[in-house]
């Protein structure tokens, strides 16, 4: 870019309260571009009820929406409580459009800079887009596509009660444009497309590591070996089949030490009911813990520490942060063939992969990294060597930066003489 720009990022949520890696990447980014000059604002959710940590945030955070949380209840209750968050989705617009047009006067902004709005409503976006200010999308999962195309269960549903209760607000939303949507991979990119979602300009921006590389790959691990992972306890996370793969290794190798550390939050009880009686039937009882959700420097403290950082998602992920913030800490990596991974990595060089619902060939890389220490340390180095080379900060800011050069350019070739105001 050759000067610096008014950016107004928004997004549901925003550190300290989050959820997970799409909520601290867009205050990452935030950040990384203030620290090249940008003028950034974010514009997020009001924390949670449910928030128990500190409420403080730097002056450039402005929490002004309500946010709408899933509801995750399994209960006898579960359907009164879906309908109450169908419900409450119908009518969040008519709080947050609002604020965000109160929020706007007497601001002006070079872009609009949208990450992940479901849960505050796309209508967010359509006083910024009446503004005239142009608009870059940041697709990090399939929402945009499921709320305004592909349309599963939940959001039909969703889509009905705007219809019955709602219809300004679904009006608001569809018209929205998406002209300019910026993907976390080529696979998700790909997915949107076949979901019926086919932006007119669509870019390729993955995530980058902001924490100084590891390239000390032959340091001293954790005894004994420990094979870790940092994720929710989720059956999406395919945890089951590396249980299962820890017993069919104990049971082969019974003379070899090891443990794994499952790090995160356990969001659905019964997800967690069931593994723990995986964990028992398969005899590694021992062998297992779980240290619960680790703040980001205690996950890579671990991962520098581990033998081995284990991706087991079964789902189709768009772009995991493990996935490369495990390769920058210098630590092998053991990865399900499944979603962006093999846009990342080169398998049998810079990461182990095995095929995602085949426990048996997860359990034989479990087996390669303890009994060949020299072999894990090359991959290692590899996956250091991938992160310099594609997955810095930098080099995704630059991206960024890049994509933001064409959004403008785009923009002043379709604006009238007149601007557009509010």
């Amino acid at each position: 870019m050759t000067r610096p720009l008014r950016i107004l990022l928004v997004t549901n949520k925003c550190p300290p309260d989050f959820d997970g890696g799409f909520e601290l990447r867009a205050f990452q980014i935030a950040q990384a571009l203030r620290s090249r000059g940008h003028e950034v604002e974010i514009v997020t959710s009001k924390f949670r009820e449910t928030y128990q940590g500190a409420r403080t945030d730097p002056p450039w955070v402005h929490r002004i929406f309500r946010y709408v949380p899933v509801s995750k209840s399994r209960g006898p209750l579960r359907h009164a409580e879906r309908l109450a968050r169908l419900w409450e989705s119908t009518w969040v617009a008519g709080e947050n459009v609002p604020a965000m047009e109160e929020f706007l006067r007497g601001r002006d902004y070079d872009l609009g800079y949208c990450f992940g709005l479901l849960r505050i409503s796309f209508a967010v976006a359509e006083p910024i887009q009446r503004r005239g200010i142009p608009i870059l999308w940041h697709a990090g999962g399939t929402c945009i596509a499921d709320h305004f195309y592909h349309r599963p269960k939940t959001v039909r549903g969703y889509a009905l009660g705007l219809r019955l209760f709602g219809r300004g607000w679904r009006a608001a939303e569809e018209r929205v444009e998406f002209r300019h949507v910026a993907y976390v991979s080529s696979f998700l990119r790909d997915r949107e497309a076949e979901r019926g979602h086919t932006a007119p300009h669509r870019y390729v921006i993955s995530r980058g590591i902001d924490f100084p590389l590891a390239p000390d790959v032959d340091r001293p691990r954790a005894q004994p070996p420990t094979f870790f992972l940092a994720c929710r306890i989720d059956e999406s996370k395919g945890l089951h089949n590396v249980v299962t793969a820890a017993g069919l290794l104990r049971r082969k190798r019974p003379e070899l030490a090891w443990k794994i550390e499952f790090a995160g939050a356990s969001f659905i009880p019964t997800c967690r009911d069931r593994l723990e009686a995986l964990i028992d039937s398969e005899g590694v009882r021992d062998r297992v813990s779980f240290p619960g959700q680790l703040t980001r420097p205690e996950v890579t403290a671990r991962m520098k520490s581990a033998a081995a950082f284990i991706f087991s998602s079964v789902y189709g992920e768009p772009f995991s942060s493990t996935i490369i913030e495990s390769m920058a800490c210098g630590t092998p990596l053991i990865g399900a063939d499944d979603g962006s991974i093999l846009e990342v990595v080169e398998p049998g060089v810079s990461a182990l992969v095995y095929p995602r619902n085949e426990p048996a060939a997860l359990a034989a890389l479990m087996e390669r990294v303890l009994d060949d220490p020299a072999h894990a340390q090359r991959v290692a180095a590899a996956g250091v060597e991938t992160i310099r080379a594609r997955y810095t900060i930098d080099r995704i800011l630059d991206l960024t930066e890049g994509t933001f050069a064409a959004v403008l350019a785009d923009h002043a070739a379709r604006t009238p003489s007149t601007p557009v105001t509010a």
